[in-house]
């Protein structure tokens, strides 16, 4: 303690303050200096940049194919689907839409299937169905037209005919008596109301025969004409 007094009295108590706190800041500011630099920090983050690829030449927007009522054919035809007319003893005649590659007894089964009458082994249920066709079911006793002879037994794909239409104002009563659902007094009965009352104008004339209704109606329509 009298050295420390001593000190104090000799150098000033300002220049032991200032050497004891002056030491260890020179210390500390030799040491920063000395020291190893820190790996400079990037100041700009790298980004990629964007890019456009330009259109190609020549190559323009295709327009959507536009499938109109005109276009109906082709429609059907690029959906996978295929149009029959089912007529004669099955359940509910009509126009049916099947899937392409059906058979003659999808189109039975999608018009109810056959009625107690229905003569199967006349027609080739197992032929593949064409676009467009009619496919006709007799009744037992009745024999297939013969402008449709492509699902006869034995009949092929390749033996496909268009079908003849039968005039009803020159028909005769054997050639009516061939339609489906027409036996031959309802043969009889078409050529006498034409005797009676002239041709017919329309086919839907041959409601006012007797023994004719819609249903029957149906069966036929796609085989006859008026002319």
């Amino acid at each position: 303690m009298e050295l420390l007094r001593r000190l104090f009295v000799w150098w000033g108590w300002q220049r032991v303050v200032a050497a004891v706190f002056g030491v260890p800041f020179a210390v500390f500011a030799v040491w920063w200096m000395v020291r190893a630099p820190a790996p400079p920090v990037e100041s700009v983050i790298p980004f990629a940049a964007a890019t456009t690829v330009a259109p190609a030449e020549g190559l323009e927007a295709l327009a959507p194919l536009d499938l109109g009522v005109g276009n109906a054919a082709v429609a059907t035809a690029t959906s996978g689907l295929v149009v029959v007319h089912v007529v004669g003893a099955v359940v509910e005649p009509g126009v049916y839409e099947l899937p392409a590659g059906a058979r003659g007894d999808d189109a039975v089964r999608a018009a109810g299937g056959l009625t107690g009458d229905a003569d199967s082994r006349a027609v080739n249920l197992a032929l593949q169905l064409v676009d467009g066709e009619q496919l006709v079911i007799p009744r037992r006793g009745e024999t297939l037209p013969t402008n449709a002879p492509r699902h006869q037994p034995g009949a092929t794909a390749a033996g496909t005919t268009a079908p003849r239409l039968v005039n009803i104002n020159r028909a005769t009563v054997a050639e009516l008596d061939q339609l489906p659902g027409v036996g031959p007094s309802t043969a009889r009965a078409i050529v006498e109301h034409r005797e009676r009352y002239g041709p017919y104008a329309t086919v839907d004339d041959l409601l006012a025969v007797r023994g004719i209704g819609p249903a029957k109606l149906a069966e036929m329509r796609a085989m006859v004409a008026v002319s």
